[in-house]
C-alpha cells in the first residue's frame, strides 16, 4: 500500500512537472512584449496564481537594489512586530544618527506607534521608519543587516547583498531581478503587506510632537500626489525608488480578473527636459504599465473544453428504450494558457470508457469514463465523462439477460457438463445390469 501511495505521488510530480514544462514552452510561443530594453537594465515577470515567469531580461544580472532593499525591511518588520501594531515607542537619537534621503521628519523624544512606522516604511518609503524599525527589530542597524542577509540566504536569494535598511547607495549592496522577484514574493504572501502597499495615502495620526502627517505612497502607480501619467488601476503595490548610482528600480504587482503579476524593473532610466534637470519620462514605469498590460493581453483561463460538448456514445443493454447513451464531460475545464491558443488544432482529446457498454438502468451523469486534455504532449486536466439521460431497465430483457448470464456461466456448464456425464453413466450402468441379468436367466434357462 505504501509502495501504491508512493507511486502515485511521484506519477503526481511528473504530470506537475510535465504542466509546467508545457506552460513554459507555451509561453516562449507568445510574442515579448513591445517594450524599450535599451532603457532598461533588467526584468522580470511573473504569475502568482501560476508561480510562472512569463518574461525576463537580464534577470541574473549584478544591479543596486536601490529602495527595494525596504522589501526586506518590511518582512522582518512585520514577522517580528506585525503582532504589535498599538505599541508605542519613544524614538531616540541613536535610532536617527545613520539617516540621510527620503523621510517622513520624524524627531528625536517623539512617541510613535510601531504600526505608524510600518506604514512610513512600506507607503512612504521614510528612511527614518527603517533605521527605527532596525533598531526594534535587532537592536541595532548593523545586527538589522546581518538578519536581513540571514533572511535573503534563506529564502533563495543567493546574489542579494545588504549593508543597510534604507537602500541609500553603497557598493557593495547588490541584488538582481529575479533575487528580488525572490523577496517580492515572499512579501506579498505576509498578511497586511500588500494591504498596507496599495494605500494610495497614509494619515500618520498626532503625536507629541507633530500634528498629523499625510504620508503618499511613492509608487505613481498606485499614488496620484505627485505625478499622475504612471498611474495604473489594476496596481495593488508594492515599492518604488531610485537612487543616482541604481538608477530606478520598480517592484510593482497588479491584480485584474482573477490574475495577478509581478513585474520587477531594475536600474531603469528617466529622460530630462533640456538642461533643467526635470524628469519627463520614468522608464520604470512606462514600461511596467506594458508589460501588464502585455500579460492581461496575452494570458489567460482559456476554456478548452465545455461541459456541453458530446465526447462519444456507449452501448446500452437491457433497454427497450434506448441502445446507445451519449458521454459529455462533467464539467467543463479552463486552464490558464496563452489566449490566442487554437483551440481546434492545438487542443487533443483523449477519452476512456469504463466498459465497452453499460447495463440498465443507466442514471443520468452517471460516471463513466474519462476525457483527457492534452496540448503539446502535455496533459492540461483530466475530466470525468458522464451520461446525458436516463434509461430505464426492461424487466423482459433483464430476465433474459440473467438466462443468458446463467446458462453461459461455469457452475451452469459444469453442472450440464456433470448431468450429461452422470446420465450416459447411469445409461451404461444399466444397459451393463441389463445385460447380466440377461445373461442369468439364459443360465437358468439351460
Amino acid at each position: 500500500m505504501r509502495i501504491l501511495k508512493k507511486s502515485k505521488v511521484i506519477v503526481s510530480v511528473i504530470m506537475l512537472i510535465c504542466f509546467v514544462i508545457g506552460l513554459t514552452a507555451q509561453v516562449s510561443a507568445v510574442e515579448d512584449p513591445e517594450i524599450d530594453l535599451s532603457k532598461l537594465g533588467s526584468v522580470y515577470v511573473y504569475n502568482f496564481e501560476h508561480d510562472m515567469e512569463l518574461f525576463t531580461y537580464n534577470p541574473d544580472m549584478s544591479v543596486f537594489p536601490t529602495s527595494t532593499v525596504k522589501l526586506m525591511t518590511a518582512i522582518l518588520a512585520l514577522e517580528n512586530l506585525g503582532d504589535r501594531f498599538d505599541e508605542k515607542v519613544t524614538i531616540t537619537e541613536d535610532m536617527l544618527k545613520n539617516v540621510t534621503g527620503n523621510n517622513v521628519g520624524l524627531q528625536v523624544d517623539e512617541v510613535v506607534t510601531i504600526g505608524d512606522l510600518i506604514h512610513a516604511l512600506i507607503i512612504g518609503g521614510a528612511n527614518d521608519a527603517a533605521y527605527i524599525i532596525a533598531n526594534l527589530v535587532s537592536g541595532s542597524p548593523e545586527l538589522f543587516v546581518a538578519e536581513m542577509n540571514r533572511k535573503a540566504g534563506e529564502l533563495g536569494a543567493v546574489n542579494t547583498n545588504y549593508t543597510n535598511p534604507s537602500g541609500m547607495h553603497h557598493d557593495g549592496m547588490v541584488t538582481t531581478a529575479r533575487d528580488t522577484a525572490i523577496i517580492a514574493k515572499y512579501a506579498y504572501s505576509l498578511p497586511k503587506f500588500i494591504e498596507i502597499a496599495s494605500m494610495p495615502k497614509y494619515v500618520m495620526p498626532e503625536t507629541n510632537m507633530y500634528e498629523y502627517r499625510n504620508i503618499y505612497n511613492r509608487n505613481y502607480l498606485i499614488s496620484r500626489s505627485s505625478e499622475t501619467k504612471y498611474y495604473y488601476r489594476y496596481a495593488t503595490g508594492m515599492n518604488a525608488g531610485s537612487t543616482p548610482q541604481g538608477g530606478y528600480a520598480l517592484v510593482a504587482t497588479a491584480q485584474k480578473e482573477g490574475l495577478t503579476y509581478l513585474v520587477i524593473i531594475m536600474n531603469a532610466q528617466a529622460d530630462e527636459i533640456g538642461d533643467t534637470g526635470e524628469i519627463s519620462t520614468i522608464y520604470s514605469y512606462t514600461e511596467a504599465i506594458k508589460l501588464f498590460e502585455w500579460a492581461f493581453a496575452n494570458f489567460g483561463y482559456v476554456e478548452v473544453l465545455s461541459s456541453s460538448e458530446m465526447i462519444c456514445e456507449i452501448k446500452v443493454n437491457m433497454s427497450s428504450a434506448l441502445d446507445y447513451v451519449t458521454l459529455v464531460p462533467e464539467k467543463s475545464l479552463e486552464v490558464y494558457l496563452p489566449t490566442d491558443t487554437d483551440i481546434k488544432n492545438d487542443i487533443q482529446r483523449s477519452y476512456k470508457t469504463v466498459s465497452e457498454e453499460l447495463d440498465a438502468p443507466v442514471e443520468e451523469g452517471q460516471v463513466a469514463g474519462m476525457v483527457t486534455i492534452i496540448k503539446d504532449g502535455v496533459i492540461l486536466g483530466n475530466i470525468n465523462l458522464v451520461t446525458t439521460s436516463a434509461v430505464s431497465r426492461s424487466d423482459f430483457l433483464y430476465m433474459l439477460e440473467r438466462i443468458k448470464n446463467f446458462t453461459s456461466s461455469t457452475f451452469f456448464i459444469t453442472a450440464a457438463v456433470t448431468a450429461v456425464i452422470l446420465s450416459v453413466a447411469y445409461v451404461l450402468y444399466e444397459a451393463t445390469r441389463r445385460e447380466r441379468e440377461a445373461r442369468r436367466r439364459n443360465k437358468y434357462r439351460r
